[in-house]
């Protein structure tokens, strides 16, 4: 699922403007595994599948394929529409740097929901 977030967060201008002040390595994990993203100066520049002996990342969203399949739906139901309302609900878990993820909120929002887009 993750593997088109390279091409699809690229190719939003709007998703690169508001990343560009951000340069970090993040995780968002399936189902137990795990896919490490790469961001420089807002261009989305790896999206590695894990599994992962040791590699580090600022933050980690972490919940099961079924909640990430409602979150990718054009309308998402309620509490499975945005990565806090999952948390909130505890259908995933946000583990790391909050400062990180909270500094560039609208930045990563818009980079995952790229993933929205018809495939």
């Amino acid at each position: 699922m993750f593997e088109t977030l390279l091409d699809r967060a690229n190719a939003d201008p709007n998703v690169r403007r508001l990343g560009r002040t951000c340069t970090t390595e993040f995780a968002l994990v399936e189902d137990g595994k795990p896919w490490h993203v790469v961001v420089r100066a807002g261009v989305v520049e790896a999206v590695l599948e894990g599994p992962f002996r040791m590699r580090g990342h600022s933050f980690r969203i972490d919940a099961p394929a079924d909640v990430w399949r409602d979150f990718r739906r054009p309308a998402p139901p309620p509490g499975r529409h945005d990565i806090f309302a999952m948390s909130a609900t505890g259908a995933a878990r946000i583990e790391g740097d909050m400062t990180v993820l909270l500094g560039h909120l609208a930045f990563f929002k818009a980079l995952l929901h790229t993933l929205r887009a018809a495939d």
